[in-house]
């Protein structure tokens, strides 16, 4: 990373939020109602997205997971809320699930957690199986989330043309949360346009089908599909799984807007305890 753009990233830091950042670098196409003022995950340089587990390793070392994320540079949180059965999940991540469940962790005190990760100044998304929203009421859990200061919700095994996803898109909408469309590569041109008519917010590209934090490094129909979902969806583009080293967020910075990382801070919590967050996301920022 060079001497700018770590200084641009210090200057996130200093003011809690993400900035509307100049530079080289264009922000992705505004779409419409999506205006740069409205989307704080539209900048004009590559953001970082990390990726934490609501109650791992424990209830009370999961804010300081948070706090470490957000001090070593993360532009944006996600807070996965811990679920028994999560099937887009690659077995780092699924562990973690299951220690963080197994610790006590619940939807109760995964809500607790994301009003206090709200206050690092981060746009936090919210990321759950359609399980746990479904249980707490759809209406209700997004209101709860909005309250609680989270901007997006993924809800990966929920499709948009779903009747769930229909009142997820409505209960979203009402409460001005972003809905982010999961897909990856291999989803047809058609299927994408018709998620295009409802995204907003980002889109969440994962690097490869199949489950996240996959052994694999990125091959050119991942960047020919991101290009792609830029042409279609005109809003920034996340890719996610499989990222772990300053080497893979150089790479996917000059194709997504958004790059996440996740399987990398579980395994760096399993190594070097909560503490040894924030030096691992200055080692991936470089």
């Amino acid at each position: 990373m060079t001497d700018s753009n770590k200084a641009k990233r210090a200057a996130v830091r200093d003011s809690g939020r993400v900035s509307q950042r100049g530079g080289a670098r264009g922000s992705a196409p505004a779409a419409a109602g999506d205006s740069d003022a409205q989307n704080p995950y539209r900048a004009n340089e590559p953001l970082f997205m990390a990726h934490m587990i609501a109650g791992y390793p424990t209830i009370s070392d999961a804010e300081k997971v948070a706090e470490g994320l957000g001090k070593g540079g993360a532009d944006i949180i996600e807070l996965q809320i811990p679920f028994s059965d999560p099937m887009a999940d690659g077995p780092t991540i699924a562990v973690a699930c299951e220690d963080a469940l197994k610790a006590g962790a619940t939807v109760a005190s995964s809500l607790t957690l994301l009003s206090k990760v709200s206050r690092l100044g981060k746009p936090v998304a919210v990321m759950s199986y359609l399980n746990p929203v479904f249980r707490k009421g759809i209406p209700n859990f997004v209101k709860t989330i909005r309250d609680a200061g989270a901007s997006a919700l993924i809800v990966p095994d929920c499709p948009f043309d779903s009747e769930e996803g229909r009142a997820l898109l409505d209960a979203c909408k009402e409460n001005d949360i972003f809905f982010v469309p999961v897909v990856s590569p291999g989803v047809p041109k058609e299927r994408l346009e018709q998620l295009a008519k409802d995204s907003r917010g980002f889109v969440y590209c994962t690097s490869r089908q199949g489950i996240t934090g996959a052994n694999s490094k990125f091959a050119q129909d991942l960047f020919d599909f991101v290009a792609e979902l830029k042409s279609i969806f005109k809003l920034p583009i996340a890719v996610g799984f499989g990222v772990r080293s300053r080497d893979d967020v150089a790479t996917l910075s000059k194709h997504a807007d958004i790059v996440i990382a996740g399987s990398v801070f579980v395994n760096a919590v399993k190594t070097g305890g909560a503490s040894s967050i924030e030096k691992t996301v200055r080692e991936l920022l470089g």
